[in-house]
């Protein structure tokens, strides 16, 4: 096994200057490897974590890490390294900490000859341990955590508004708070905003523009995980979910231009009562 060094981040985003991926430690020259992929929140301040110095103390016993900017860490390893005080160094700079403790994890082999390609029980074979290579594995075990994470949000909003769509059938109005209806919708437009503007899981990686020689890697590990039939899937739940979320606000604004209305009539109504008021008694 050949050792990887760390390289530097090989994109900055041009609206926050932050790199949109950090590398830290070292690849271990023992086998097997693993890779394990964790979520850490909605985004991670790379920025910050490039010049963390106990982080990259901690990731020299863990592995070889990729950080992903739109919140997810992928650690190649020897995979029975502890990750809890790692992980915990990590969070410090994660925005939005999630609550949903999404993973994802594969076994990683070198093998020179026979090309890349997968094992029969998913194993990911290598002809190198290139950081090129390495990096496009860790960038698929991340898009899937993110998935998995949003197909678990989705699944859940779906959950909450089935009582709204209940509410609706059944008294043709629901009796939903504005500000919760409000933050149901937020959190739509979020989730779509984070896969398909964000993590763009169904793009080609910027990796493979100047290593066309891992097209055939990509395509094999998109198919595994199964990253476009997924995101195209959670498109569709999103554009139903934006198509409830209109019906939503329009109700909102109807809600809102009824009490406006009737505000002006009591006021109309007080406005006539204090003027007969004012008739009678002079």
């Amino acid at each position: 096994m050949t050792e990887s060094t760390p390289t530097s981040p090989f994109k900055v985003s041009r609206v926050t200057k932050a790199p949109d991926i950090v590398t830290l430690g070292q690849l271990p020259i023992a086998e097997p490897l693993f890779a394990r992929a964790r979520l850490l929140g909605a985004r991670v301040n790379t920025r910050d974590l490039a010049g963390d110095a106990t982080a990259a103390g901690l990731a020299r016993g863990a592995g070889l890490t990729f950080v992903f900017r739109y919140g997810v860490a992928v650690t190649i390893g020897l995979g029975d390294e502890p990750l809890g005080l790692f992980d915990a160094a990590l969070r410090h700079h994660a925005v939005d900490l999630t609550p949903v403790k999404e993973t994802e994890s594969a076994s990683l082999a070198l093998r020179p000859n026979g090309g890349d390609r997968l094992g029969p029980d998913g194993e990911i074979l290598l002809v190198d341990t290139s950081n090129e290579r390495l990096l496009l594995a860790a960038t698929v075990l991340a898009r899937s955590v993110v998935l998995s994470r949003d197909e678990i949000l989705v699944s859940e909003t779906f959950d909450h508004i089935a009582p709204l769509v209940a509410d609706l059938r059944e008294n043709g109005r629901t009796h939903l708070p504005i500000r919760s209806a409000m933050r149901l919708v937020g959190e739509v437009l979020a989730a779509r905003h984070r896969v398909m503007g964000t993590v763009q899981a169904d793009e080609r990686p910027d990796l493979l523009w100047d290593n066309p020689d891992l097209d055939r890697l990509y395509a094999r590990l998109e198919a595994e995980y199964e990253l476009k039939e997924r995101a195209e899937m959670l498109e569709r739940k999103f554009s139903s979910l934006g198509d409830f979320a209109e019906v939503l606000l329009d109700i909102i604004q109807d809600k809102r231009a009824f009490r406006l209305e009737a505000a002006i009539i009591v006021l109309i109504t007080f406005e006539i009562l204090l003027s007969l008021y004012t008739m009678v008694f002079r």
